[in-house]
């Protein structure tokens, strides 16, 4: 059960938007490169889950006074692991990728070595930039979107088609960072109450919403630009969500705004990737055994 306890405190859940960001950026590359998916694909991918379990493992660490306080489900909380057993478990989950990048390229170790650097200041003090509105919604949109999408080049280049250089990681810089400021708005009450300043406590709801909706349009001319028609109605749809919300007071349409494009980003990686599907439907279910076992709780739950 300790090791079960290793591999569901790194959020495999919460590295869903991570895994289909990649296979995405990585179908459209192949196409316009005429690649195909092989095990270097592969081993990119789960260096880039290692890292961001290094970072939930980090994130845990520092946020258990706060959790304690919020009643958030919790690892250390409940006993399950221990301090140094998460801080043990960031440094092996940052040295095995940073190791191995060089086998890729200097530039994979160089967008490797930024993911730890990020990691590691986005929950640590005394920058914290989780704690920062502005400088956490810039680490989290440059982490899993950009440096996300951009690690599937193994060397970088300039130039203006698509995914074979910046257009579409801008793409997913854009689209992370709209869906970071909306799942901040539902929980601005409670964030504000423990002093935490994200974009919706800083701002207010609607200007948290206007700035997410003008990322999201931002981001349909991108994709339009690069002829990426299923990415630009993906941002489209979820532009429209977020109109909407700017006149309805209820959270409903802000959540519905941040989970429908990811739902469906994750059914185009699917659909370009059929054994995704299978792994997806998969986790989905081991996470609810191994909650329900655990924790005692149903977790995740779809609606």
């Amino acid at each position: 059960m300790k090791l079960l306890d290793f591999v569901f405190a790194a959020r495999p859940m919460l590295q869903l938007p991570i895994w289909t960001v990649y296979l995405v950026a990585l179908h459209y590359h192949h196409q316009l490169s005429g690649g195909s998916f092989d095990w270097n694909d592969l081993a990119i991918m789960a260096c880039i889950s290692l890292l961001a379990s290094g970072a939930a493992y980090l994130n845990q660490v520092f946020d258990y006074e706060s959790d304690l306080i919020n009643k958030k489900l919790g690892f250390l909380q409940n006993g399950l692991l221990k301090f140094k057993q998460l801080q043990v478990g960031f440094i092996i989950a940052c040295v095995i990728p940073l190791f191995v990048a060089p086998m890729f390229s200097q530039f994979t170790f160089f967008l490797f070595a930024q993911l730890v650097f990020l990691s590691f200041v986005y929950s640590a003090p005394p920058l914290r930039l989780k704690d920062r509105a502005f400088w956490g919604l810039i680490a989290n949109a440059w982490s899993y979107g950009f440096l996300v999408a951009l690690a599937i080049m193994p060397e970088i280049t300039i130039h203006n088609g698509g995914l074979l250089g910046w257009d579409n990681p801008l793409y997913f810089f854009l689209a992370v960072a709209a869906t970071h400021i909306l799942t901040t708005i539902p929980d601005r009450e409670g964030d504000a109450a423990t002093n935490k300043k994200t974009i919706a406590v800083v701002l207010n709801r609607r200007s948290a919403l206007l700035i997410a909706l003008a990322l999201l349009l931002l981001a349909v001319w991108l994709a339009y630009r690069s002829d990426f028609v299923e990415l630009a109605l993906l941002a489209l749809i979820a532009a429209a969500l977020v109109l909407v919300a700017v006149f309805i007071k209820s959270d409903r349409p802000v959540l519905l705004a941040a989970k429908m494009p990811l739902l469906l980003l994750t059914c185009l990686a699917g659909y370009f990737f059929p054994v995704y599907v299978v792994f997806v439907v998969a986790l989905l279910i081991a996470c609810r055994i191994y909650y329900r076992q655990r924790f005692g709780v149903v977790y995740p739950r779809l609606m």
